[in-house]
């Protein structure tokens, strides 16, 4: 069956109207146009683990936190560890927990209790679709279940997702965060230009999308939030990362009161995620809290 397709029951079964379908439908129809792009927009592709990002993540001890309809899978390393600082992990649009598969030996060699969650849509999650201001509800919810980390890290979309979260409640002494979106704006132009969406049909999609989220896009933006909060940033960015430009790093990192910003080349969005500059960088940032 065509996962990226709806449902249609009928008296005779269950037939799925692929989403190729639906959007003629709705170049046809304006009128749904916002709806149907708003689905496509918000639909998540999992991505498996590889194999070592796996065997990292065998090695944690697994729970399922429930939310509403959400059975969200997450992670803990050094579970017993109590006297330590925690460290959770949020990852990117697509991504999945293991993808800090490189950091996490480290952070428990150096006694972190380390925990991680795969979004809604993402990982070993239920769902197909998600959406900052979903996620860091989530997120929020799992911190009233094992309370407020010491420090958080994030990779891109994760960063919002965060920052949406201290506002609902999260706090933490530092943050780290990868390749950061300073704009969530520019997710919405590069799937419009993909998708070659006229003017009209870009703002009946962001009409729909903050009627969803009941934010406005602006008001999630991670210069909006950054002023507003008080704890520590540090910001890595690569000058090569051709998803999320590396200006939107810098504006990230001045937006908070006390950022700071390494810049790296030639990582670009990804492969930052396996640098061990990067990690030990991270390594440094979290033990000046120590002392």
């Amino acid at each position: 069956m065509n996962t990226n397709s709806t449902i249609v029951r009928t008296i005779n079964g269950v037939y799925p109207i692929p989403m190729e379908k639906k959007w003629e439908f709705a170049k046809k129809n304006p009128q749904w146009i916002g709806y149907v792009t708003t689905q496509k927009f918000l639909k998540t592709q999992k991505q498996n683990p590889s194999r070592k990002e796996m065997d990292v993540l065998e090695k944690a001890t697994k729970y399922t936190l429930k939310v509403n309809e959400h059975k969200i899978q997450y992670y803990v390393w050094n579970e017993n560890v109590n006297q330590r600082k925690t460290v959770l992990l949020v990852h990117g649009w697509n991504g999945h927990t293991g993808n800090f598969s490189r950091f996490i030996p480290s952070l428990i060699e150096e006694g972190y209790k380390v925990i991680g969650l795969d979004l809604p849509g993402h990982g070993f999650s239920s769902g197909r679709y998600s959406n900052i201001v979903l996620s860091a509800k989530i997120v929020n919810e799992l911190t009233k279940k094992i309370g407020n980390p010491d420090f958080i890290i994030t990779h891109s979309f994760g960063g919002a997702v965060a920052s949406v979260a201290q506002e609902l409640g999260v706090s933490a002494k530092k943050l780290v965060y990868i390749s950061p979106p300073s704009k969530l704006e520019i997710l919405i132009n590069d799937f419009s230009q993909y998708f070659q969406l006229n003017e009209i049909e870009i703002s009946n999609m962001r009409n729909v999308l903050e009627n969803k989220v009941k934010r406005t896009m602006a008001s999630i933006d991670l210069e909006t939030i950054g002023p507003n909060l008080e704890n520590q940033l540090l910001v890595i960015h690569d000058r090569d990362d051709l998803e999320i430009p590396y200006s939107m790093g810098e504006l990230v990192s001045r937006s908070w009161k006390q950022g700071k910003l390494i810049t790296t080349e030639g990582l670009g969005h990804k492969m930052i995620l396996r640098s061990d500059l990067v990690r030990d960088e991270i390594l440094g940032f979290f033990r000046t809290d120590l002392n």
